[in-house]
This record gives C-alpha cells, sequence and structure tokens, in this order.
C-alpha cells in the first residue's frame, strides 16, 4: 500500500505542476507589451490614445479593470480567460506607473 500511495502523490504533483505551467501570470510590463502596446506605443499615442491620463479617466483601479475587461471600440476586451486576474492586477499596476512616468516625462520637458 505504501508504494501506491506514492504513486498517488507523484501523480497529484505532477498534474499540479501541469496547471501551474499553464497559468502564465506575466509580469504587467510583459502584458502591456504583448496585449497593449501594439496600439498605445511606449503609453504614446498610436492607433490608441496616450495613457497618461488614467488617473483622471479611471479614478479607481475596478473603473479601469472594467473598461480593459469589456473593451471599447477598437480596443478588444480582455476577459478572465485571456487576463487572469493576477494579471490583470499585475497590468493595471504597470499601467498606473507608466502613466506617472508619462507625466512626469511631460513635466520635465517645460
Amino acid at each position: 500500500m505504501g508504494e501506491e500511495m506514492k504513486r498517488i502523490e507523484a501523480a497529484k504533483q505532477a498534474s499540479k505542476l501541469r496547471a501551474a505551467s499553464r497559468s502564465t501570470n506575466l509580469t504587467g510590463e510583459q502584458l502591456f507589451i504583448r496585449t497593449c502596446n501594439t496600439c498605445h506605443p511606449g503609453g504614446k499615442e498610436g492607433m490608441g490614445p496616450r495613457l497618461d491620463k488614467l488617473s483622471v479617466n479611471f479614478i479607481t483601479d475596478d473603473s479601469l479593470k472594467a473598461f480593459i475587461r469589456h473593451g471599447r471600440g477598437m480596443m478588444p476586451a480582455q476577459p478572465p480567460e485571456v487576463l487572469n486576474e493576477e494579471e490583470m492586477n499585475n497590468l493595471i499596476a504597470y499601467l498606473r506607473e507608466l502613466s506617472v512616468q508619462l507625466n512626469e516625462d511631460e513635466a520635465n520637458k517645460h
């Protein structure tokens, strides 16, 4: 019986490792480059608008998350099947940092 329990436990561990390998849990920057950068290059205007006004247009993270989840116009929706909750939180944190950086860069130009 001891050997059978070891095989069962090994099978469980292998299953957990396979499940973990399917979860990307990418960083916010990786997600931005993969998902957003084409239309918002470096957070600047491209096919989409500059991202320097996020704190004005999306006061809360929940409002920004809802916008990203549902998309609008040319911007595709990013449902949980595309970005899991951890990835969404990583992306929002990165977008907030990027927005601050864009504003600081703009202020330093003048």
